[in-house]
Order: structure tokens, then sequence, then C-alpha cells
């Protein structure tokens, strides 16, 4: 190869590398350091390539890629937050920004267990949402979340609600349902909501551990024999078996010393 082509193959690199925006050059770069596993380098550029991208796809495209290192890689949770809200504000794409409207709902449920605003997030989504089978998962996750912020009369209206839809997965809204049930210590009802879910879905129930639930809100009402005769009578359908031993022990042992009269002697 002569000198007059290797300036000339030089030149056109140069002219090449010239004409490239300098925001793809760092989102080329970010993931030359993803490959590499500096998840924090790529980080930095791939905001830096976002903030001076123009074209709103790449744009897009990059903050998608930060906002999952940000939460997943490197589990800056707050920081995975601001850049799924820059999406949301800043993305042309309508199901991008339904994607990080979700993703904040998880990150405060999930990440960093902040139920009320995770709620917040949720209510907005359910405005954002109008498919039938994705609308009543949201729901589920709305209930929960009033649950577990304190508000069982909501979560129940939303229980209740979903239960009327076709499109609702009965079993998952009527565990939540029992397990409220419980905490109110309304046992007998938490029973009866236990037993649908058995005879609707029995595998369900199974890898759900409920037959050990049922039998833990029995014991809870301090009906211990019918806790005890309960596992026995399902006993196959538990797996862990170390485990069950040990509840067969507590429950004959409590059986044993549970006093014959409450209240004071006289």
């Amino acid at each position: 190869m002569n000198l007059k082509k290797l300036f000339f193959i030089a030149g056109a690199v140069l002219l090449f590398n010239g004409c490239t925006p300098q925001s793809e050059k760092l989102y080329t770069e970010a993931y030359s350091e993803i490959e590499s596993g500096h998840f924090r380098i790529a980080l930095d550029l791939l905001e830096k390539s976002a903030a001076i991208e123009k074209d709103d796809k790449k744009r897009t495209k990059a903050l998608v890629e930060a906002a999952r290192i940000a939460r997943f890689e490197v589990q800056e949770y707050e920081r995975a937050l601001r850049i799924n809200r820059q999406i949301i504000l800043k993305s042309e794409d309508p199901k991008q920004r339904l994607l990080a409207q979700e993703t904040l709902a998880e990150i405060y449920f999930e990440n960093l267990q902040n139920y009320s605003q995770s709620l917040n997030e949720l209510l907005i989504l359910e405005q954002l949402t109008s498919e039938a089978e994705a609308k009543e998962k949201l729901r589920f996750k709305i209930a929960q979340a009033y649950f577990l912020t304190g508000n069982p009369l909501a979560a129940f209206e939303y229980i209740e609600a979903s239960l009327k839809s076709p499109a609702a997965d009965r079993k998952h809204f009527l565990k939540l349902k029992a397990q409220i049930l419980v905490s109110q210590k309304r046992h007998d009802e938490a029973l009866a909501v236990y037993e649908e879910i058995r005879k609707l879905d029995s595998d369900f129930f199974a890898k759900e551990n409920l037959y050990i639930a049922t039998s833990t809100v029995f014991e809870e009402k301090e009906d211990y024999a019918s806790a005890l005769a309960y596992l026995e009578k399902y006993q196959s359908f538990v797996n862990d078996k170390v485990y069950l031993e040990l509840r067969f022990k507590r429950l004959k042992e409590r059986l044993t010393n549970k006093p014959l009269f409450k209240g004071r002697r006289k």
C-alpha cells in the first residue's frame, strides 16, 4: 500500500470521526464500559449522551438503559427515579412513558418500600391503563399498597370490584383478601376465603403454602385441635417436611398445655 493511499484512509477515518455526533460517541463509549462491567462509568456516559442528544428515539434509548443500570446494576434508586421521570417528561414515545411510570411505582414499592409514594404513582398509572388484564394486575398492586399503608377498607373496595371482573385473577385477589382479614383478626372469614382458594386452584394453594397459612389461622384463634387436624389431613401437599414436623410438634405442645378454662380461677 503506497503512502498516498495511507493518507487517504487516515483522512477518511478522521472525517468519519469528525462527523459522528458527540452524543453517539458517548453512547458507544458507554456500551464499551458496560461490556467491561464498569456500570457507574457507563451510567454517567449515558446521561451525558442523553443530555445533548437531539433525536428523541436515541435520547430515550440512552435514558432507558441508564435507568436500568441505575436500578439493577448499581442500585442507585433515587437516580433511577430521576431518570425515569425524565423519560416521562421528555420522551415522545407513549409506550416508553408508560413503562417509566410503571417503573416509578415498582421502585417505590419493591426497592424503597415507600408504599405511600408507590400508591400515588399506581393511581396515576391506573388512569393511563386501558387494557383489561393489565388494569386488573394494576388494581391488585393498588390494593396491596392500600393495605400496606394502613387503609384496609380501600384495599377491600379494590378487591371486591376486581373479583367481579372476568379479567381478574381471582386467586391472587382472594389471597390478599384473606391476609387482610387475618390482620383484622376476622379469622372465620379468612378461613372461608382460604377454603374458596383451595377449591378454586389446589396447585396454587399448595405452591403458596396456604395449607400452612390456614393452619396458622386456626392456631391464632387458639383452636389448636383444628390446626393440627388440618395439617394432618393435608400434610401430603406440604413440601417442606422439616417445617411441617416442627409445626406438628408446636401444635401438640400447645394443645397439651392449653388451659381447660379461661379467666380467673375462683
